[in-house]
């Protein structure tokens, strides 16, 4: 018995001691398998990401394929990004164009996805060649399968139990970000403001609940007392919007600098992307601070967002709302937004009681945090 519990444990020890040589002449290959790729996990971050440019397939067909004048999204599926090493798929992910000298429609990832999020959507593209193909498995929605019809009631309705995120905004800040005349409008009659959805291909789109006059007013009351306490009013003091040379530098940051077109259009009859909502509405619907913070990280306003983040510096975001927000008709967007009218607390209380019967936490989160204090957040 004894020499069978000394034999146990030379056993032991030598696998242990194995380990810890292994360890110490190479500390990553240790553990090596515990930091590989994850092809399951880059579908995912690929779907969130890349597929509105680059396709669900990845043959450069998505949505927005189209709208990119005479670029067109690589076929991630050929055989010239086959023979790519993973390192220069990487660098373009990490970089976006600019960085290689290709389309600057690429924009870049590296301020938003981790080291390990890049490699893991490496990962999932060598799965879509004709060489390496092989079906990732996911979650199935019903919205996935069914393709015909009304597939509205189907973002919500799905085989999961609990939806894994949200599928509309976040309202816990719509006192600092909206403007209260657009509100009462969408309210009375909602629109789709971005074309793939608040989540790409959901499609999500606020139902019309026919609210009546005084109802819209209660909404507007209660939901204009939800702040993002990080918003300062005030950042843009001293700012002048219609500042010619502005418009002019901010015009060429947004057409050539950041390829802001390749996302958005500017007009609704104008040329543009399809990705983020078309921004002459989006001006008389968010207030010029907010969309200063939203420029200057979008991911502290919205840690999900597909919205790339350029770190682009505020004297160039000033620059980019004057040509937003100081031309082509939208000078009077730039003015001061009015000032909190008086308190009706029996109004809130009916505004917030409407938010809970119908249910809005179903679709919105409604959490004022301060998005500019501590680490992201994870919504």
């Amino acid at each position: 018995m004894r020499e069978r519990k000394r034999a146990a444990f030379n056993s032991v020890y030598a696998v242990l001691l194995s380990f810890l040589l292994l360890f110490i002449i190479n500390p990553l290959s240790a553990f090596a398998q515990e930091d590989e790729a994850s092809p399951k996990a880059g579908k995912h971050l690929y779907k969130h990401y890349c597929a509105v440019c680059h396709g669900f397939t990845g043959k450069g067909n998505g949505p927005n394929a189209d709208n990119l004048g005479d670029v067109h999204p690589t076929d991630l599926t050929s055989e010239a990004v086959d023979k790519l090493e993973d390192e220069e798929i990487y660098e373009v992910i990490e970089g976006g164009g600019a960085a290689i000298d290709i389309s600057y429609y690429m924009p870049p990832w590296g301020s938003i996805l981790s080291s390990e999020q890049i490699n893991d959507i490496v990962a999932y593209i060598r799965t879509l060649s004709e060489a390496n193909g092989r079906e990732i498995s996911d979650v199935v929605r019903f919205a996935d399968v069914r393709r015909e019809g009304d597939d509205k009631c189907l973002m919500c309705h799905s085989q999961e139990q609990n939806l894994l995120r949200p599928i509309a905004p976040n309202i816990g800040h719509e006192g600092s970000k909206l403007r209260k005349e657009w509100l009462r409008g969408f309210l009375k009659e909602p629109e789709l403001l971005r074309p793939v959805g608040f989540m790409p291909f959901s499609k999500s789109k606020m139902p019309n609940f026919y609210f009546t006059d005084a109802e819209v007013d209660a909404l507007v009351a209660y939901l204009m007392t939800l702040k993002d306490e990080g918003i300062d009013p005030n950042i843009l003091a001293g700012w002048d919007a219609g500042d010619p040379a502005e418009i002019e530098k901010g015009k060429i940051y947004f057409v050539e600098d950041y390829a802001c077109d390749g996302c958005h259009k500017r007009s609704s009859d104008g040329d543009g992307g399809t990705v983020g909502p078309e921004l002459s509405s989006a001006v008389e619907r968010i207030r010029p601070e907010w969309m200063f913070y939203w420029l200057k990280n979008p991911q502290r306003m919205r840690p999900d967002t597909p919205m790339p983040n350029f770190d682009i510096p505020d004297e160039k975001i000033r620059s980019l709302l004057s040509y937003l927000y100081g031309s082509g008709g939208n000078a009077a967007m730039a003015r001061a937004v009015s000032m909190d009218e008086p308190l009706d607390e029996k109004q809130l209380e009916k505004g917030k009681k409407i938010v809970e019967s119908k249910n809005c936490q179903g679709c919105h989160l409604i959490d004022s945090y301060n998005s500019q204090s501590g680490p992201l957040r994870d919504e």
